[in-house]
């Protein structure tokens, strides 16, 4: 009976420290769980982000080769170039919805740190390209609703002129929109994706 009675108390003790340890083992597995259902949350996120970016950057890239293509007219020489005005005002339209969209990324992207962790470079590098945007949308506002004429001389739209005149004359779009666009993207870019492996 003794032996009887010591086998039950050592299979339970037994019994109960196997439970134990499975449960211990579910709680791990369903931790890990969680945590890689929040790292796939955070790696998509991050790829809306830089979805969204590309999509900002190409549709005011596409503008200002629409804009140099379509809205010009007088010939190459700047000097006596005048704007079309109707088609300034279309094509302006993405470039306003790219700095809004810009804007409201850069708002969300502080607002939600942990998607970017202590890096702000990529919301500081929105925050420049959205005012140099700004700058131009300014421009536009001003323009508009004084022209009396289905046309306007290009030196009267300094900002315009340096946005769409040749890229390699075009120091501010190329530092102030360029640039800090495609840091951002090569930021998220890095997050997406990690490292590069060489």
């Amino acid at each position: 009976m003794l032996q009887f009675f010591l086998v039950a108390v050592l299979g339970g003790g037994v019994s109960l420290v196997y439970q134990a340890l499975n449960r211990e083992a579910d709680r791990r597995a369903e931790r890990i769980r969680q945590q890689e259902e929040r790292a796939e949350a955070l790696r998509e996120t991050r790829r809306d982000y830089l979805r969204d970016l590309v999509a900002h950057y190409n549709a005011t890239k596409r503008a200002r080769r629409l804009l140099r293509a379509t809205a010009l007219t007088g010939g190459p020489d700047e000097a006596h170039r005048r704007v079309r005005l109707a088609r300034y005002d279309e094509l302006l339209q993405a470039i306003l919805d790219a700095q809004l969209g810009l804007e409201t990324m850069s708002r969300i992207m502080g607002a939600h740190s942990g998607v970017l962790g202590t890096d702000r470079g990529p919301a500081e590098s929105l925050d420049v390209a959205s005012d140099y945007l700004r700058l131009l949308i300014t421009e536009y506002e001003d323009c508009m609703p004084v022209a009396a004429a289905p046309e306007a001389e290009l030196s009267s739209l300094p900002e315009l002129a340096d946005f769409i005149g040749p890229y390699a004359e075009s120091s501010r779009f190329r530092h102030e929109f360029i640039h800090p666009m495609q840091a951002a993207m090569s930021a998220l870019e890095h997050l997406v994706v990690g490292p590069s492996v060489s």
